[in-house]
């Protein structure tokens, strides 16, 4: 059974690439006691953790600042002047998430009490935005249903009468 599942908060383990395993890449002693969630369980030496970016080191969070801002910059350039100005405050944002994939050796379980409810709570009170995707408890659910045919078109005129709304 496998020791961790998904939505549960992790530390990465500290310790000395041995072997194969730093040509491999299945480890990296600069994720050392970085935290964040598991995403996946793959298999037990495949785990998929969402890194939460205030626990990493300075020189990786700001690597990853920028290519989040230079993604971000080509995906804009990408589209045409209109689009751009048609898009609304929540699809002009743009975050990255940080994930990668480790063993369960290399995992430490951290305690339910120590469990943020967002990754932005590190940062100080006045500063905090929690993010509604990280803010959301994951539970294991059942599969959602599909909607109808009917139900997607009534869906698709709400959301655009709310853009032509918002546009005007």
């Amino acid at each position: 059974m496998p020791k961790f599942k998904e939505g549960d908060r992790v530390q990465v383990r500290a310790r000395d690439a041995q072997g194969k395993e730093a040509q491999e890449g299945r480890y990296a002693p600069h994720l050392a006691n970085a935290v964040g969630t598991v995403l996946k369980v793959y298999a037990p030496q495949e785990i998929a953790i969402d890194l939460d970016l205030e626990s990493l080191p300075e020189a990786v969070r700001q690597r990853h600042a920028e290519q989040q801002t230079r993604m971000h910059e080509r995906w804009l350039n990408s589209l045409s002047e209109e689009a751009r100005n048609r898009l609304t405050d929540d699809e002009k944002s743009f975050q990255l998430r940080y994930v990668a994939l480790l063993a369960e050796d290399d995992l430490l379980p951290l305690k339910a009490t120590a469990k943020p409810a967002t990754a932005q709570q590190a940062k100080p009170p006045a500063e905090a935005k929690p993010s509604p995707a990280r803010a959301i408890k994951r539970a294991p659910a059942e599969p959602a249903q599909r909607p109808t045919p009917e139900q997607l078109e009534q869906l698709e005129e709400q959301y655009l009468k709310t853009r032509k709304r918002k546009g005007s």
